[in-house]
């Protein structure tokens, strides 16, 4: 192509290209610096409130190789230097860089994420350089200069790049930095080169690989793009660069970018060598390289007015318009903000009336928070007394109907409630625990160790016991049998059922077997006080025994009703959490908050238990002194004859008609309903099972025999017997020659079999009556609901709270100064918009 057809070709793009915006030159210059002025306020909030996803105004991001000049030209436009310059890599940071016109003098700066700071200009160069890392970061860097010297302008500052330093991923994070940047829609690429050569082969290369190798015929692309040849001021006075070499040059780059690139002098002299040397070591001084470029557009015009000469005239003209000249960079780039962002400003102002109805809601939240903080102890106190009172409601009504008031409908008691199978798999799986022992109290220890310790045997045995009553419940015949097992429950009759399930696993597991046989028939063997005690006596040993077997069920019963109320916590926790008041208290106090007054509730709960236990374990030994109230020598019966005298003789005569006629009356009627004088069952075996039903008669405790019925001494009669039978052992009815030893065995074991089987009714009778006064009532008492708030209003987390009122105050505070802004600002540019001209670029 010849030199005149060259030159056509440029000057016909560079008039295509966008007329650079000649400021403060009485181009309309009043609605363009408004413009600009309201774009710098967009600017600025976008920073401060971390707004720049969503404020999408336009977005000069510099791009280009390392060494073509990125930094020090955008320190030409900031007037001042921020960064060391070396020669490798000095800039692993994107820098946001804002320039705005304003009276006084001001610079601000901060790191993403972070607030603002006041600096010195001179202090700048240093922040800056210590934060920039070894390595690359994403992470921003904001500087923010203000003074009546200063255009409203924006760059984003991305380092620079080597395609051969890829290896390090260097080149790939700075490519996707780039990527990130034109997420925004407005973001104007700066292509930044030397003008050494023909189009860095990096530039190159990275041009394509983002936006593909055709990107300059896309008719968008001029729109999107500004391409700058920095250090030019070198090249157009270098005698090498000819005319013909100038045009060659700009044919390239204007053939390759689609647009005929700027020129744009070097920052600093290329001939003052000491100042560049001393730049690159980070030793040149702050008010040289000021100087410099103060006057690098001086240095730059001598240079092209120099070179134009040698031009086409027209092409001269031409250039000197639109493409020669730092003056003429920054008019392209605030032309193509014109050019964008006057329609623009629209769209920022319904975002942002988005965003503040945002703030709003947020602020509402804030003065909520703020509230609660606040009002923090008396509103923990409300909290905690509506919880524990929601649990006591829940608690209290067996039926579920209060609680029905109090958790809304069915639906939610079918949420949180649980069967009977749900119940125990959950307690057992992830609650029980048969290592764990409640503490006795000092005037319980010592009264019965057995029962405090119980046998490794019995703890076995107890929870296989509790496998079979899973079992069971998982059986399709049981679940029928009684209507309650398969219902969803809570509360009181959540507690009844949990009571007769325990009830039926105990009953189970007392039933002798035949370990029980052996283990029983070695103690009554080998105790010499069984040996050779009355019957009374025997009656109190063997008590003492199979209550001991009770210790690991009582255990377990008392961990189940911790479990239960802190089930009947949470189902009180999910109702308040349906109700706006308390759930903003939760909301304010945090996660922890629950976890708080769980934690205190358990530990009033764990104290009952405790408590208990206690008074239930006393129950167990007291049963053994309590066993025969009205045998003959007790202390009723001679306390009665001592407060009487006069009537001592009709005393005993009534306790002799009692033995002659209501107690044969039981013993007899037992006798017949189980089957004694069968022969199936021996001699000895059947002797001790009279005895032990006769002591209890003549004793006095003819409801409980009644109470308990038949069922459970014919199904002991039953196991005892054929294990006997099995191992050859049973005695015979005859007088036939037998072991003097397992006559005595059997018959203690027959005598056990009739005494045993009927505490364990009255047990579960008092069990109850422990359970409900100890553990189920005492959570509701006052005092221990106060001991809980207290626990609450005391912990760690809320007198942190409450020690960070003024905390919660300055982020209201700041976030209602954030409103504000916004709002005025909003207000501002729909009063732009209402007299706004059309834009003639």
């Amino acid at each position: 192509m010849s030199r005149d057809d060259r030159t056509e070709a440029i000057i016909s793009k560079a008039n295509r290209q966008v007329k650079p915006l000649k400021r403060e030159s009485g181009e309309d210059e009043n609605t363009y610096e408004e413009f600009f002025g309201v774009m710098a306020k967009v600017w600025r909030i976008a920073d401060e409130y971390d707004l720049g996803g969503r404020i999408t105004s336009t977005n000069f991001v510099m791009f280009g190789p390392q060494s073509a000049g990125k930094t020090t030209l955008v320190e030409r436009i900031l007037k001042f230097p921020v960064a060391v310059v070396k020669s490798d890599i000095a800039t692993t940071r994107p820098m946001v860089l804002t320039t705005r016109r304003g009276d006084e003098e001001t610079l601000f700066v901060k790191e993403e994420g972070g607030e603002f700071m006041a600096l010195e200009k001179t202090e700048v160069e240093n922040w800056v350089t210590q934060r920039m890392e070894s390595n690359l970061s994403e992470k921003r860097i904001f500087i923010e200069v203000t003074g009546p010297n200063y255009m409203n302008r924006r760059f984003v500052d991305l380092p620079g790049f080597q395609q051969n330093n890829d290896g390090t991923g260097s080149y790939r994070m700075i490519i996707n930095l780039l990527r990130s940047e034109l997420s925004n829609p407005n973001t104007v690429v700066v292509c930044v080169d030397t003008a050494k050569e023909f189009v860095n082969s990096n530039l190159v290369s990275a041009m394509k690989e983002v936006f593909g190798d055709h990107f300059a015929s896309n008719p968008d692309f001029a729109k999107r793009f500004v391409v700058t040849l920095n250090k030019s001021d070198a090249w157009l006075g270098s005698a090498e660069t000819t005319p013909d070499v100038f045009l060659n040059q700009i044919e390239k780059y204007s053939n390759f970018f689609g647009m005929v690139p700027v020129l744009v002098g070097g920052s600093i002299d290329p001939s003052n060598r000491r100042l560049r040397e001393n730049r690159a070591r980070g030793t040149a001084s702050f008010e040289e390289i000021v100087s410099e470029y103060e006057t690098a557009n001086s240095r730059e015009h001598v240079i092209y007015d120099s070179f134009q000469q040698r031009l086409d005239p027209r092409l001269s003209k031409c250039l000197l318009d639109k493409c020669v000249g730092f003056e003429n960079f920054l008019g392209t780039v605030d032309g193509l903000v014109i050019n964008r962002d006057f329609q623009n400003v629209g769209k920022i102002s319904n975002e942002l009336q988005k965003i503040v109805d945002e703030r709003n809601q947020q602020l509402s939240a804030l003065k909520m928070e703020q509230k609660v903080v606040q009002e923090l102890d008396q509103n923990v106190s409300v909290f905690v007394h509506k919880l524990l009172e929601t649990a006591n409601t829940i608690m209290t009504n067996d039926s579920g109907n209060d609680a029905l008031g109090v958790l809304g409908s069915k639906t939610v008691i079918n949420e949180v409630g649980m069967t009977a199978l749900e119940e125990e798999e959950e307690f057992a799986s992830n609650y029980y625990n048969s290592n764990r022992r409640y503490e006795l109290y000092d005037h319980h220890v010592g009264c019965n160790d057995r029962f405090d310790q119980p046998e490794l045997h019995d703890v076995v045995a107890w929870k296989h016991a509790v496998r079979k009553t899973l079992l069971d419940l998982q059986s399709p015949v049981t679940r029928p049998s009684i209507s309650y097992l398969g219902q969803k429950l809570i509360g009181g009759a959540l507690y009844e059922r949990s009571l007769a399930v325990w009830s039926s696993t105990a009953y189970s597991f007392l039933v002798p077997s035949e370990d029980d046989i052996g283990r029983l028939a070695n103690i009554v063997g080998t105790d010499p006080e069984i040996a050779q005690s009355n019957q009374f006596k025997k009656a109190k040993r063997l008590a003492e025994i199979y209550m001991g077997q009770l210790t690991p069920a009582l255990q377990y019963l008392c961990q189940k009703m911790e479990f239960i109320l802190l089930k009947i916590f949470d189902t009180a926790w999910c109702s308040l959490m349906k109700k706006d008041y308390y759930a903003n208290i939760a909301a304010a106090v945090g996660d922890s908050f629950k976890l708080i007054i769980k934690d205190n509730y358990r530990q009033a709960v764990l104290k009952s238990a405790r408590l208990a236990y206690n008074r239930a374990f006393f129950d167990l030994d007291n049963e053994v002194h309590k066993l025969l109230p009205y045998q003959v020598g007790s202390p009723s019966v001679t306390a009665m004859k001592y407060a009487f005298p006069a009537d001592k003789d009709n005393i005993e005569r009534v306790m002799q008609i009692y033995y002659e006629q209501i107690s044969e009356n039981v013993k007899e009627h037992y006798k017949d309903e189980l089957d004694l004088n069968s022969n199936d069952i021996g001699a000895q075996l059947q002797k001790g099972i009279i005895e032990g039903i006769s002591i209890l008669a003549d004793g006095g405790v003819i409801s409980p025999l009644l109470f308990a019925g038949i069922t459970i001494t014919r199904a002991a009669i039953s196991i005892v017997s054929k294990s006997l039978e099995k191992q050859n052992r049973l005695a015979p009815m005859s007088n036939a020659n037998i072991l003097l030893a397992e006559d005595l065995d059997q018959r203690s074991l027959g005598f056990a079999v009739g005494l045993y089987a009927h505490f364990l009714p009255r047990f579960i009778a008092s069990i109850d009556g422990r359970m409900r006064a100890e553990i189920w009532s005492s959570v509701k008492n006052t005092p221990l609901n106060e001991s809980i708030r207290q626990g609450v209003v005391k912990s760690h987390l809320i007198q942190k709270m409450i020690s960070g009122h003024a905390d919660i105050n300055i982020k209201v505070d700041n976030f209602m100064k954030q409103v504000d802004t916004i709002e005025s600002f909003r207000h501002e540019l729909q009063f732009f918009l209402s007299k706004r001209p059309t834009p003639q670029l």
